[in-house]
């Protein structure tokens, strides 16, 4: 079978659709994304062939003549689109294949004339009505190299620490210094305001891939991050978002989570309920099907 996925300028976005493609590669099926040209390293490095459009710029992938014009010459039997990518269901149209969607974290329900649509959040976070097929999400976040200092068991429960907003980082240090763990910050000192005390408790280190560290961590604090956040969910761990998002509300209004200020830092680790709930919605991620298994339905 032959499956082009067609993917706009967004490393989070991208990295929704490389599992589905690696399930689809492993099977035995010939794969390839397809996106603009400032794009196309970005899609080399998952290992995968690109298909370099040679037109446009920009985040999302609209519509694509270049991409049309590919699907009518390779004919594939399926083409798989971002909620950013609509230009792969006209592909698809052109190509007479199936249009399939695929959302992730960062996605809301939405009409769309496809075939099929496919969703890595659990039901319990995200209820699309029918019509919509849930996948286990497999957190991806790009080639990593595991750190040195990672190998060595840590002496306190560690929470992840994961900011965009540098003005937060001085009330989550305060809020850390008092409770029993090891809050693990990738960021220099140099990022850091005037006058910000830095916690005995806090270990800085130069990078601290997820894809890593999740393994290890008993909590993740973050500002909003929906790749991060549902990434927790699928570890099991409690998290608290500095910031709202429609994604960390429904992860706090399922019980498995807070959305707040600094200062809940400590109920993350306290309350036993929450971290039953976040098990919870590991185990309903873990029973929902791989997405090697939805390969027969894409067959049909």
């Amino acid at each position: 079978m032959r499956v082009l996925l067609a993917a706009p300028s967004s490393p989070v976005r991208l990295r929704t659709l490389v599992p589905l493609a690696w399930a689809l590669r492993t099977a035995g099926h010939d794969v390839k994304i397809a996106g603009r040209p400032s794009f196309v390293e970005e899609i080399l490095s998952t290992g995968c062939v690109a298909v370099d459009l040679e037109e446009g710029d920009g985040e999302t992938l609209a519509e694509s003549a270049a991409l049309v014009e590919f699907a009518k010459l390779w004919r594939p039997d399926v083409v798989v689109s971002d909620a950013l990518a609509p230009a792969g269901t006209a592909a698809a149209r052109a190509g007479e294949a199936v249009a399939v969607r695929l959302l992730g974290a960062v996605d809301e329900p939405s009409t769309s004339d496809v075939d099929t649509t496919f969703d890595v959040v659990p039901p319990s976070l995200r209820d699309n009505g029918s019509g919509v097929r849930s996948v286990r999400h497999v957190p991806y976040f790009g080639p990593v190299v595991v750190p040195n200092w990672l190998r060595r068991k840590p002496r306190r429960a560690r929470i992840l620490l994961s900011l965009d907003d540098t003005s937060l980082f001085g009330p989550v240090f305060d809020a850390v210094a008092a409770v029993d763990v090891e809050l693990l910050c990738a960021a220099g000192a140099d990022a850091f305001g005037p006058g910000t005390t830095v916690p005995a408790n806090v270990k800085l280190v130069d990078v601290a891939p997820p894809a890593a560290v999740l393994p290890t961590c008993a909590a993740v604090v973050h500002d909003g991050d929906p790749a991060l956040a549902l990434a927790a969910v699928a570890h099991g761990l409690p998290q608290l978002s500095l910031t709202s998002t429609a994604f960390t509300t429904r992860v706090a209004e399922a019980g498995a989570g807070f959305v707040g200020a600094a200062g809940r830092l400590a109920d993350v680790m306290a309350d036993d309920a929450v971290r039953a709930k976040a098990v919870a919605l590991r185990e309903e991620i873990a029973a929902l099907p791989a997405a090697h298994t939805v390969l027969a339905e894409l067959n049909r």
